[in-house]
């Protein structure tokens, strides 16, 4: 199991390269991350995902999950006192169906292909503290996060596999909680208001995971006592523009994610893709 100091390790080489402006005022802050992410699951994935069960006649199962950027997004609300402390809560939302390709043999080949409804969600409640070191703007952050990925076939025809003996939509959800940590760091970079940052994430929820499955004549199985861990990676650059009332935060950046758990039933779920942020501080 990855460890938090495996995750500072990581972002003390990230933030080698990052960079922030100067220390934040008292006040609240909010904003929104546009995303464009590609969802991917790898061939081993696929198989834990949708090939729960017995296949006595199934030689081979192959198959992949993937989309082009698709639309996500992430509010946030939060609020910094005076000494660099401060609470926030963030949401994160992904909803799209995704491309499935696959084929089992059997003797013959036997393709399949539909779709494959995708719902991440999460949300997080903590903590948070500024801290100025020379040109650095460093915060940490620890709290706690609720978690849910479904992923559920639509469409995809397993009536065609000689195994198949349950009808109905087939795939895995798992929904937990638990803490969730997280480093960032932040440096001023060419001119006033422009800076680059490196962010990164890690939470470790336990709840159950859902299994449906046309290869298993219960056709439902839950997996109680689960455990899965979510790594999450920002690298970019922001500015910020100061108006009498407020300030205006923006930055575009990069963003990939990991959601995997100890039963392999969530696919080693991953996406990679860009954002754009635009915030306002009070």
């Amino acid at each position: 199991m990855k460890t938090t100091l495996s995750l500072a390790a990581a972002m003390a080489i990230a933030l080698g390269v990052a960079g922030a402006p100067a220390q934040a005022e008292e006040g609240l802050y909010s904003g929104v991350d546009l995303l464009f992410l590609s969802p991917k699951v790898s061939n081993q994935g696929v198989n834990r995902i949708f090939y729960y069960g017995d296949t006595p006649t199934v030689t081979n199962e192959d198959g992949t999950i993937g989309s082009d950027l698709e639309f996500a997004q992430r509010v946030y609300l939060g609020y910094e006192g005076a000494d660099g402390g401060g609470v926030r809560v963030r949401g994160f939302t992904f909803v799209y169906y995704v491309d499935y390709v696959g084929s089992v043999e059997n003797g013959t080949v036997i393709s399949l292909a539909g779709s494959l409804n995708l719902d991440v969600d999460a949300i997080d409640a903590e903590l948070t503290q500024n801290g100025a070191f020379r040109n650095w703007l460093w915060q940490g952050s620890a709290g706690v996060r609720w978690g849910r990925v479904s992923a559920r076939e639509n469409a995809i025809i397993f009536e065609d596999v000689p195994d198949f003996v349950c009808a109905g939509s087939t795939g895995v959800e798992f929904e937990g909680a638990g803490p969730t940590f997280a480093l960032q760091g932040q440096r001023p970079f060419l001119y006033d208001g422009l800076s680059l940052f490196g962010r990164g994430r890690t939470a470790l929820l336990f709840g159950d995971t859902d299994i449906w499955s046309a290869f298993n004549s219960n056709g439902r199985y839950t997996l109680e006592n689960d455990f899965a861990q979510v790594w999450e990676w920002q690298l970019g650059a922001e500015l910020e523009c100061q108006f009498d009332a407020f300030d205006l935060v923006t930055a575009i950046f990069w963003e990939a994610q990991r959601w995997d758990s100890d039963s392999d039933y969530l696919g080693d779920l991953g996406f990679h893709g860009f954002g754009v942020r635009t915030g306002i501080e009070y």
